[in-house]
């Protein structure tokens, strides 16, 4: 993903799709505890923040890249070259 130095809103976006990305991480590794120990309810619900975390990352992606058409045109255009 391409952030424009000196965007704000470059740096919310990036600030927030950093936060899901290690809530996805910490979550992946509750996970692995939970199907350790065989806890299938636990392993089950961490499954379902897992997916949300990954639509709400998925969700940023595209808001950056519409962002960057938006806000930052060339940018855009030399990060997909």
């Amino acid at each position: 993903m391409a952030f424009a130095e000196g965007c704000e809103e470059c740096r919310r976006i990036s600030a927030a799709y950093e936060a899901a990305t290690m809530d996805w991480f910490r979550l992946q590794g509750q996970l692995r505890v939970a199907e350790y120990s065989r806890e299938a309810e636990a392993s089950d619900k961490i499954v379902a923040e897992l997916n949300a975390i990954a639509k709400r990352r998925q969700a940023l992606r595209e808001e950056i890249e519409n962002h960057n058409l938006a806000a930052h045109p060339r940018t855009s255009a030399a990060s997909k070259s």
